[in-house]
């Protein structure tokens, strides 16, 4: 089996010297091509196009000036215009490259992760379903519009689901003022929550987690940093109100032994899911969101935290701000893919630390990458007791959305009951 065609190459670039709008039309790349010198011929045809310059052999030849005998010389770009009887069957040599190209790069990527090993079957698993999502994302049609009409019946149904069958408007935070300001966690959006450490991100992604579980969703918690054990200590304090010291050292009161068992039981029922594997790489929490939302159409993931995802091999002598960029743009196609809402804590630089006043902000998004580009809310986590004894907000933490792609921006205050790693609405705990 051949894994290129230099009769489509020539003939694309044949019918794009013969009629030169077609360049508008291509949807190919260079690289998509195999043969050396039509790469050139098309970087050429490029650099022409952005130029909003005409394609012809002699704009052709000025283009690729001192490779131009690399490529076979002006006679070879008048042969390629010689050798199309016809443009009609530019789309299907344009579909014939690409296939190729990407059987070529399916192939080579295959090969390169057999030659360097798999240190297990999940990892390979992962591997190899990056390659599967990338000839997936790159073998898709050329037509993506979809007529008004069509989509105004798909919003009629969505509206009508959500006026007459209850259906839930996203999926809720923790606390009702958040929920306002925000507007909810939406399916598709990439909603990242940031703060320094001990400040509570975990303990409000478990609050989170349990009222997902409770409206009916199916949660799936990552636990980068954290064993499963402890997140199950925390979720059972703040369930059944019992200090967390008593949870983890296990001794607990008598009166506390009949509310942690029904607090057991009320958890088992949610539709939770953990994986709290370490140094879990992007494509193998692609791999497994992808596999949950198979059987469980109504979902929420939660990565506890960004920072700690691995890019993949390809990223091991590669400077880390692509990688976590990397890794944020491809945790917003994750969301979008399956539909969900992604919800990732991250951490935060120590230059907040460096200020008079330590509330964070977007600059502080520790190895920041494409964050603050890709997600589609960040809340910042602030709690002046953590900087300021005297203050008069014990307990108190501020939830500072800073970006809101859909909605508006604001801050929200809620109650951290601690010993419990519990979150309440400010105003509600006050009444």
């Amino acid at each position: 089996m051949s894994y290129y065609s230099l009769e489509a190459e020539q003939a694309a670039l044949g019918s794009i010297i013969l009629q030169p709008d077609l360049i508008y039309e291509s949807i190919l790349t260079a690289e998509e091509f195999y043969h050396g010198p039509h790469q050139t011929i098309f970087e050429s045809m490029e650099f022409i196009r952005e130029r909003e310059k005409k394609i012809d052999l002699v704009s052709l030849t000025m283009s690729i000036g001192e490779k131009i005998q690399d490529v076979g010389g002006v006679d070879y770009l008048s042969r390629l215009s010689q050798s199309v009887p016809t443009v009609a069957n530019f789309l299907e040599h344009e579909k014939i490259i690409k296939e190729k190209y990407l059987l070529r790069t399916g192939f080579n990527s295959m090969k390169a992760i057999f030659n360097d090993g798999a240190d297990d079957p999940n990892t390979l698993a992962a591997e190899l379903m990056g390659i599967a999502e990338f000839i997936e994302d790159h073998n898709r049609g050329t037509d993506y519009f979809k007529h008004i009409k069509d989509g105004v019946m798909q919003h009629f149904d969505v509206i009508n689901d959500k006026k007459y069958n209850g259906k839930p408007n996203g999926a809720s935070t923790a606390g009702k003022d958040l929920d306002d300001i925000t507007g909810k966690w939406k399916p598709q959006t990439l909603n990242i929550i940031a703060a320094r450490p001990s400040v509570g991100k975990t303990a409000f992604l478990l609050n989170n987690a349990v009222r997902n579980g409770k409206e009916g969703l199916t949660v799936a918690i990552f636990s980068l940093e954290m064993p499963d054990l402890q997140l199950y200590d925390r979720m059972i304090s703040a369930e059944c109100n019992i200090d967390g010291s008593r949870i983890e050292s296990g001794q607990l009161r008598d009166e506390e032994w009949e509310t942690y068992t029904i607090g057991l039981s009320e958890l088992a029922k949610l539709d939770i899911y953990i994986d709290d594997r370490p140094g879990l790489s992007i494509q193998e929490i692609r791999a497994a969101v992808r596999k949950l939302k198979k059987k469980c159409p109504d979902l929420i993931v939660y990565i506890d935290y960004l920072q700690l995802i691995k890019g993949g091999k390809k990223f091991s002598n590669r400077n880390r701000n692509d990688e976590v960029g990397y890794i944020s743009s491809s945790l917003k196609q994750m969301a979008r893919e399956n539909d969900c809402p992604v919800v990732a804590l991250a951490q935060l630089s120590r230059s907040v630390e460096q200020r008079q006043d330590k509330r964070p902000m977007m600059s502080d998004l520790r190895e920041s990458g494409n964050i603050e580009q890709d997600a589609d809310t960040i809340t910042f986590l602030y709690r002046d007791d953590y900087y300021n004894a005297e203050t008069e907000k014990k307990n108190i933490i501020e939830f500072i959305v800073s970006k809101n792609r859909n909605g508006r921006t604001g801050t929200a205050e809620m109650v951290n009951l601690k010993n419990y790693g519990k979150f309440a609405d400010y105003e509600r705990y006050q009444g």
